[in-house]
C-alpha cells in the first residue's frame, strides 16, 4: 500500500493515510482527535515512493462518494 504522512492541523500529531485518498478531493479523519480536514490544511505532508494499493483493485477504483464521514452532532 502507498501512504503520505499527514499532520493534524488541531493536534499537531502525525499518522499515515492511503495515497489513493490523497487525490480526491475528501477530508482526512485524525485517528488522534476526531477533527476532520482537507489535506491542504495540514502543516506538514510526506509522500512516499510507487507501489501497489489494495484499495486499486476494487473494480472501478476509489471515488469520493465511497469515503464516509459521519453527520456533524447538533448540540
Amino acid at each position: 500500500m502507498d501512504i503520505f504522512n499527514v499532520r493534524c492541523p488541531t493536534c499537531q500529531k502525525d499518522y499515515y493515510a492511503d495515497m489513493l485518498l490523497y487525490s480526491l478531493k475528501v477530508e482526512l479523519h485524525c485517528p488522534y482527535c476526531g477533527v476532520y480536514f482537507y489535506k491542504e490544511e495540514s502543516p506538514k505532508l510526506v509522500t512516499g515512493g510507487a507501489g501497489a494499493s489494495t484499495v486499486a483493485r476494487v473494480a472501478g477504483g476509489l471515488s469520493q462518494e465511497m469515503i464516509y464521514r459521519p453527520p456533524a452532532e447538533e448540540d
